[in-house]
């Protein structure tokens, strides 16, 4: 090996940031590094961010009782050991309030109904989660067509994100909805867009450890319930889910309690929330976070009720999709691992590119084009025979 071979060898692990040696090996170029650093710019405002808001001692004494107490009664109900007892089932959502609307080219329907969710009696941030009013309304962007019924697609929101146009670029709306043919639901999730507490995802991750969990505990709520509405009063032939970032980790614990989606894509997906917060925010802490009172392993039990690292999928494995980017420095390729592996290896495609780059990445699309078409199937063949 040459000197400029080591050289080049050493920049590509450090860009590829990961140790898992059964991973593919991307090649480095001006594109790869050009991905890899929008990626770490966007991370660096995101944990800069993060820095500015020093914890007051209220804040750490809250954090610490809350955490406490969650563990305890988590503990004593046995939602620990058996995380889906923590869920209850929502009600099934039969009259949504619909409002037409148009962004960037697309008409689309403004889904809006009370939520109905509320964590449970005694359950430490259960006042505080309620008193947040706006993340109450559940809302959802919907694109359906006219005529006879057609699969659904529900497209889950990443973190920071929850806005029509931002939604419908992330997922290539305009390619899914009239180029392929699907009806499209994109569910708002908690405390993001119009249901946000100051800006879009903001106390989801840095509120505490209880609205962690309850912003995902929400999620899955709302999005069982949008999914009744499709399957109750739409006639969808088929359901499938697709979600990205944090909408990845949402389509993932989705699989731990709908057993008929005919597909669940987790995209670039956080498996393991605790272990991300813990990579990004562990370093800003010692020697403080130990002197407040507070542990990780009580974080990452507690987080173990929404977690679908905890639950196995009621999905069948072939109807499982993951993808990936090799140089992604928001979700390690590690923690995407971990969730291939806990699904049994399903299919995966890896590209070379970021957390950020997956919009623009011809494998990512090829890769869910087909999986789509495997398992939804071609609304433009299911419409052309009802028509026959």
């Amino acid at each position: 090996m040459t000197v400029i071979d080591d050289v080049f060898g050493q920049a590509r692990d450090w860009v590829v940031g990961h140790r898992e040696p059964d991973l593919p090996r991307p090649q480095l170029t001006p594109a790869l590094a050009a991905k890899w650093w929008i990626d770490e710019w966007a991370l660096q405002i995101e944990s800069t961010n993060s820095r500015l808001r020093a914890p007051s001692v209220g804040f750490r004494r809250r954090l610490r009782t809350e955490l406490g107490d969650a563990v305890d009664m988590f503990d004593e109900r046995g939602w620990t050991t058996d995380p889906r007892s923590y869920h209850r089932d929502p009600p099934p959502l039969k009259r949504p309030r619909l409002t037409s609307k148009s962004t960037g080219g697309l008409d689309y329907e403004h889904l809006v109904v009370a939520s109905g969710y509320e964590p449970h009696d005694g359950e430490p941030g259960r006042d505080r989660w309620l008193g947040y009013e706006k993340n109450r309304q559940a809302h959802a962007w919907i694109l359906r067509h006219d005529g006879a019924p057609r699969p659904w697609l529900i497209c889950i929101n990443g973190y920071r994100t929850g806005s029509p146009r931002v939604d419908f670029a992330a997922f290539g709306a305009q390619h899914l909805h009239h180029e392929l043919g699907y009806n499209l639901a994109f569910p708002v999730t908690p405390l993001h867009g119009p249901r946000s507490i100051g800006a879009s995802g903001d106390r989801v991750l840095w509120g505490g450890a209880m609205n962690t969990v309850h912003t995902a505990a929400q999620a899955i709520w709302d999005i069982r319930r949008l999914k009744s509405w499709i399957t109750g009063t739409q006639g969808a032939p088929a359901v499938g889910a697709s979600g990205i970032s944090l909408g990845g980790y949402f389509t993932s614990l989705l699989t731990c309690f709908e057993d008929d989606l005919a597909c669940a894509i987790a995209g670039v997906p956080e498996a393991d929330l605790v272990r991300g917060m813990r990579r990004n925010v562990e370093a800003m802490l010692p020697p403080f976070y130990e002197q407040w009172g507070l542990s990780w392993r009580s974080l990452e039990r507690a987080n173990r009720v929404v977690s679908p690292m905890r639950m196995d999928p009621l999905v069948p494995k072939e109807a499982l999709f993951i993808y990936g980017g090799l140089v992604d420095r928001w979700v390690r390729p590690g923690n995407v691992q971990a969730l291939w592996k806990h699904w049994d290896e399903p299919e995966i495609c890896w590209y070379e590119g970021s957390h950020l780059s997956f919009p623009f990445e011809p494998s990512v699309r090829r890769f869910v084009d087909t999986a789509l078409a495997d398992r939804l199937g071609s609304p433009s063949e299911l419409v052309t025979g009802a028509a026959s």
